[in-house]
């Protein structure tokens, strides 16, 4: 049987046991299922030390002193970008202290950091952050038959390849090259498509394929085309209408439309996707598209569409009722950003 770690200490008790009760070393292997050389050792450091307990100071010596462990914890709290090689390289100029990168991880470890991928968020500056909580302290008290008053829209682009984003796959350290846990990229990025969506509590509205740059006309035209189309799909009497700061939504013709209409915009907090429900059905959008390959921009925008109709209100109601958490969050995070 090989050892894979330590044998405790009431085994050895129940070997020294076995012992003093005269059994021989070959008796006590068979019994306790263990190596003759293992019983012997253990007989052995029993008979010199008088216990079977470990010695203190076994073991490599610890290489830092509490002092650099310290330097080590500040360094990298105050710069959390920092390198633990640049760390190491630090404390040999400055400290004549030679300890490998590793071991700059492991005093962080001990203390509960680890090393991670920073999450992408929006810049926000100071007065983003201050309008940000005053917005949300302003619609904290919002009923929840306001928020499923409102359609809420947005753009997003869809690559031919995949997201942009990382892919995780479950491998063994020898299948790195397997098809199956690759992840295929072409040249140039093989193409994308841009798409315009509404949604609310109800449902998903319309979908619509965006053709090249979008610019203020071509807004203008999928605006008046498909907002109160959505709203009457959606079976919305009245509803609000939501949208971002986009210079082309914010435009003259645009606003003049709502007006005449009727229809209430909601103003909007610069740099705030986290606080708009729709980002996370596109999220949901994106994980439906994984199991396929489509081979151009028409089979991905086949795909988009089916895939969208599939999208049900158990999706979108239970993303609109989280916005008293969201808005929650900001505050408790003085604007800054939150985990949606």
């Amino acid at each position: 049987m090989p050892k894979v770690r330590e044998w405790s200490s009431d085994l050895r008790q129940l070997v020294i046991k076995h012992h003093s009760n005269g059994d021989s070393i070959r008796t006590i292997a068979t019994d306790l299922y263990l190596a003759r050389s293992t019983v012997h050792c253990i007989i052995k450091k029993w008979k010199q030390t008088g216990s079977v307990i470990n010695r203190i100071g076994r073991g490599r010596k610890r290489l830092t002193t509490s002092r650099v462990d310290r330097i080590i914890h500040r360094k990298l709290i105050s710069d959390r970008r920092k390198a633990a090689l640049d760390v190491a390289l630090d404390l040999k100029n400055d400290y004549q202290t030679s300890i490998s990168p590793q071991t700059i991880r492991n005093r962080m470890h001990e203390i509960g950091y680890k090393g991670c991928i920073a999450r992408k968020k929006p810049l926000l500056k100071k007065s983003n952050r201050r309008k940000r909580v005053l917005w949300a302290r302003e619609h904290l008290s919002k009923s929840k038959d306001f928020w499923n008053s409102i359609l809420w829209s947005d753009e997003s682009k869809f690559n031919i390849f995949g997201s942009d984003g990382r892919q995780i796959v479950w491998r063994k350290p020898h299948e790195s090259m397997k098809r199956e846990c690759l992840k295929p990229t072409v040249k140039y990025g093989g193409g994308s498509i841009m798409i315009w969506g509404c949604m609310s509590a109800n449902g998903v509205g319309n979908l619509v394929l965006v053709e090249g740059t979008m610019y203020k006309e071509q807004y203008e035209k999928i605006f008046t085309e498909n907002v109160k189309q959505s709203a009457k799909k959606l079976k919305m009497k009245s509803f609000i209408f939501q949208q971002d700061n986009d210079p082309k939504h914010t435009a003259g013709t645009i606003n003049d439309w709502l007006v005449n209409n009727r229809i209430d915009n909601i103003k909007w907090p610069a740099q705030s996707p986290d606080l708009n429900p729709i980002e996370h059905v596109w999220d949901e959008l994106e994980r439906r598209l994984k199991p396929y390959s489509p081979k151009n921009k028409i089979e991905l925008w086949s795909i988009i569409q089916k895939e969208w109709k599939g999208i049900g209100r158990e999706v979108t109601s239970k993303l609109v009722n989280s916005m008293q958490k969201r808005l929650q969050e900001v505050v408790k995070n003085h604007g800054g950003p939150t985990s949606y």
